[in-house]
C-alpha cells in the first residue's frame, strides 16, 4: 500500500501549501488522495508504528476543505480555498481528538515556523473556530451523546509551588525539550538522505525496489526495537498514562497493551515502575528512534502523542534530582515543549494537554509553567538549528 500511493498528500505537503508568503498554493483533489491517504495511516496505526492518526487526520480535512471551496467557489479562488482548508483540518482533528479550539489554533500555528498563527490568521480563524465547535457539538451532541467528557491522563499530586521553582522548571523543561526537538529531527533529516539518497544508478531510485527495502528494512528495525521496548508500540495515546506515571500504570492495563507473555523479552518490564533513571532514558531514546524512523520511512502519521511519550521517560530519569511534586510539572512541560519545538506550534500544544488531563489535576499549578515551556521550547530550537521539522516557504 505505501508503495502504491506513495504520492499521497501528506502534513509536509499541507505545510508547504500554505506557509509561502506569496498566498496559499491549490491542494490536490480529495478524490484521489483522502481514501489512499486514510487507510495507510489506519494501516500503519494498526502494525505498530510510532506515527499516529492526527496528522492524517488534518490532511484529510484539509482536503475536503479545499475541495468545497473549489466547487462553490472555483479553481481560481484561492482565498476562500485556504480558509476552508484550515477550517477542514481544525474540524477533523477536533473530531478525532475530542479538543475544540485546540484543533483550530494547531492547525493556523502548523503553517507558521515561529510559533504564531498563520499569516492567513485574520480570516480564517473565525472559521476554524466554528468548524471545531461544529465537529465537537456533532460528536458529543448527537453521536456519542452518552460518552463522558473530560480528559484522563492523570498526572498526580503538585501542592504548593513558588514562582521560582514554576520559572526554573519551565525554563529547564523549555530547553530540555528544545534540544529533544532537535535531536529528533535532525535524527529524522539524516535517516531521509541515508534512505533515499540519490543512487548512481538511476534505474535504482526511480524503481520500487529501493522504496521497498527501505520501508522493509525500517520495518524490521521498528519491529526489533518494540521487541526490546515494547511501550514504544503505536503511537502513544493508548499507553501514554504509563509514561505520565513511570509506569506504575502497567502497559497491559492500558489501551495498547499486550500481555505479559508477549513482553518477556523485554529490556525494561513495561508492568513495572521505572527503577532507576537508566530504565527511563533506554524508553525515551527508543522511542525518538521509533518515530524517527516511521517519519523517515515515510509512513504517514502524526507525531503528537508520539513525541509526547518519548519525552516524559526523561523527567523519570531525573526525579531524583528534581523531587516528587516537580514531577507532574516537569512531565507536563517537558512533553509541551518537546513537541512545540519540532511542530512550532506551542499554543496548540498547551491546549491539547490541558483538554487531555483529568478532572484531578492541578491545572491552576501546572499550566503557565507549560506555557512558557512550550514557547520556550520553539525559542531555543531556533537558536540550536536553522534547520526544521517541517519545510516552511519563504
Amino acid at each position: 500500500l505505501s508503495l502504491k500511493y506513495s504520492t499521497t498528500f501528506t502534513v509536509a505537503d499541507f505545510v508547504s501549501s500554505f506557509s509561502a508568503a506569496g498566498g496559499a498554493e491549490t491542494l490536490p483533489s480529495s478524490a484521489v488522495h483522502l481514501l489512499p491517504l486514510l487507510l495507510l495511516s489506519l494501516v500503519t496505526s494498526a502494525f505498530g508504528f510510532s506515527v499516529g492518526p492526527e496528522a492524517p487526520m488534518v490532511c484529510a480535512g484539509a482536503l475536503v476543505g479545499a475541495s468545497l471551496s473549489r466547487r462553490w467557489y472555483g479553481s481560481k479562488d484561492t482565498g476562500h480555498q485556504e480558509t476552508l482548508a484550515y477550517a477542514g483540518a481544525a474540524g477533523a482533528l477536533t473530531a478525532f481528538m475530542g479538543i475544540p479550539i485546540a484543533g483550530s489554533i494547531f492547525a493556523l500555528e502548523l503553517t507558521r515556523a515561529n510559533g504564531g498563527l498563520s499569516m492567513s490568521g485574520g480570516k480564517a480563524l473565525v472559521p476554524s473556530i466554528i468548524s471545531s465547535i461544529s465537529a465537537i457539538t456533532l460528536i458529543r451532541g448527537i453521536l456519542l451523546p452518552n460518552q463522558a467528557v473530560g480528559g484522563h491522563f492523570t498526572y498526580g499530586a503538585v501542592g504548593a509551588l513558588s514562582g521560582r521553582a514554576m520559572i526554573l522548571v519551565a525554563i529547564a523543561c523549555g530547553a530540555g525539550g528544545a534540544v529533544l526537538g532537535t535531536i529528533f529531527h535532525r535524527m529524522v533529516a539524516m535517516m531521509k538522505h541515508v534512505a533515499w539518497s540519490t543512487n548512481t544508478v538511476k534505474d535504482v531510485k526511480s524503481s520500487w525496489k529501493r522504496p521497498l527495502l527501505v520501508k522493509t528494512t525500517i520495518g524490521l528495525m521498528v519491529g526489533i526495537i518494540s521487541t526490546n521496548y515494547p511501550q514504544t508500540l503505536f503511537w502513544g495515546e493508548g499507553s501514554l498514562q504509563m509514561m505520565v506515571d513511570g509506569q506504575k500504570t502497567a502497559f497491559i492495563a492500558t489501551k495498547h497493551g499486550l500481555s505479559d507473555m508477549l513482553t518477556s523479552v523485554a529490556r525494561v518490564n513495561p508492568s513495572l515502575p521505572f527503577d532507576n533513571a537508566s530504565a527511563a532514558v533506554q524508553v525515551g531514546i527508543a522511542k525518538l528512534i521509533s518515530i524517527a524512523l516511521a517519519c523517515a520511512g515515510k509512513f504517514p502519521g502524526g507525531i503528537i502523542f508520539p513525541l509526547f511519550f518519548a519525552a516524559a521517560p526523561f523527567v523519570h530519569a531525573c526525579s531524583s534530582v528534581i523531587g516528587s511534586n516537580l514531577v507532574p510539572v516537569a512531565v507536563f512541560c517537558l512533553m509541551g515543549a518537546t513537541q512545540a519545538s519540532v511542530t512550532r506550534t506551542p499554543l496548540a500544544t498547551v491546549l491539547m494537554l490541558t483538554l487531555t488531563a483529568s478532572s484531578t489535576t492541578e491545572m491552576s499549578v501546572i499550566l503557565p509553567a507549560c506555557m512558557v515551556s512550550s514557547y520556550l521550547g520553539v525559542f531555543f530550537s531556533s537558536l540550536l538549528s536553522d534547520k526544521t521539522y517541517f519545510g516552511y516557504k519563504k
